[in-house]
């Protein structure tokens, strides 16, 4: 039950940080913080921030290539030397993932030394 207040307060975090245009990072911090909190294992901190910052992520950024009708994400994939725009979607989404990931893994990991080896 935990987990489901973890993802859904990742989700959270990431739709206000794109709504209030703050930095790719602070989803990271909303993960720890929610991960601290929460009682969860090391591993659900990280796989289920993970899992919800990709989606956000990856819905975003895919919205953002079809209101620009790829035209954007495409002429990035050039730079980037990658075949499509698309690809750029899902590095986006995969970087936000692991980014929040890694922030559930911190504050789930801090709540455990805490609290002295107790889950």
């Amino acid at each position: 039950m935990y987990r489901l207040f973890l993802l859904l307060l990742v989700l959270l975090t990431c739709l206000v940080t794109l709504y209030l245009d703050w930095p790719w990072y602070v989803p990271a911090f909303g993960a720890a913080v929610a991960a601290g909190l929460l009682p969860v294992w090391r591993r659900s901190g990280f796989y289920f921030s993970f899992l919800a910052a990709v989606m956000m992520w990856g819905c975003y950024a895919g919205y953002l290539h079809l209101l620009s009708e790829g035209r954007l994400g495409d002429r990035l994939a050039v730079t980037f030397g990658v075949p499509t725009g698309w690809v750029l979607v899902v590095v986006t989404a995969l970087w936000g993932g692991l980014t929040a990931g890694l922030g559930g893994l911190l504050g789930a990991s801090l709540r455990i030394a805490i609290a002295g080896g107790k889950r």
